[in-house]
């Protein structure tokens, strides 16, 4: 299609007319396509008792937090700028997951004092969070199932070279610590990878 030729349009606006107007590169979400996708999202799980969150890393626009907060979606944040950003957007730190990679421990403690629900994703963190909080706030554990999927390598994260996650081989060491420390672990976090149109990998 031709974009000079005005025939492109989102909700009935005609985009090249808003490029004359507001200048380029333009950038123009469509709100009824996200509702409606989140919609379907819902309805495939209504039998079931499931919470969605929005992964912010996708886009932190504020406008479009914001919208997905009021569609009743969570979110879940990498860091603690994400996380800062989806409060500014209205949501409370308990909407929020934080799923971090490869940070400090001074991080993951600043989570803890925001009060956001946590995932764990590698056996030092485990050991650290069970010395300094017991049982005394609870986490989830993002493990690594060693599976293959996703459209390319490069946004695959469950397979065995994976940096995401505890290895699913160490189960008996994430038990070991768990029950070392007495920690609340009340939640398991598995992420295979994006893109996936296999459906058999789930």
């Amino acid at each position: 299609m031709d974009l000079r030729a005005g025939t492109y349009t989102i909700q009935d606006v005609e985009l090249p007319e808003l490029c004359r107007q507001l200048n380029t590169p333009l950038y123009i979400y469509d709100a009824d396509k996200i509702q409606s996708q989140l919609k379907i999202l819902k309805n495939a799980f209504s039998d079931h008792q499931v919470r969605i969150k929005y992964a912010a890393k996708a886009l932190t626009n504020i406008s479009i937090l914001k919208l997905l907060r009021s569609l009743g979606a969570g979110v879940d944040v990498v860091s603690i700028q994400e996380a800062q950003l989806a409060m500014q957007a209205g949501y409370t730190p308990q909407e929020i997951m934080f799923t971090p990679n490869s940070v400090s421990f001074e991080e993951i403690i600043q989570g803890v004092d925001l009060g956001m629900s946590i995932n764990l994703d590698n056996l030092v963190l485990l050991e650290k969070f069970g010395k300094k909080y017991g049982d005394t706030y609870p986490c989830c554990l993002r493990l690594n199932p060693h599976i293959m999927a996703g459209g390319n390598l490069k946004i695959s994260t469950g397979h065995s070279y994976s940096k995401f996650g505890i290895s699913i081989h160490q189960i008996s060491q994430i038990l070991e610590v768990v029950k070392q420390y007495n920690i609340n672990v009340n939640g398991l976090h598995i992420h295979t990878g994006s893109e996936i149109a296999d459906s058999e990998v789930f």
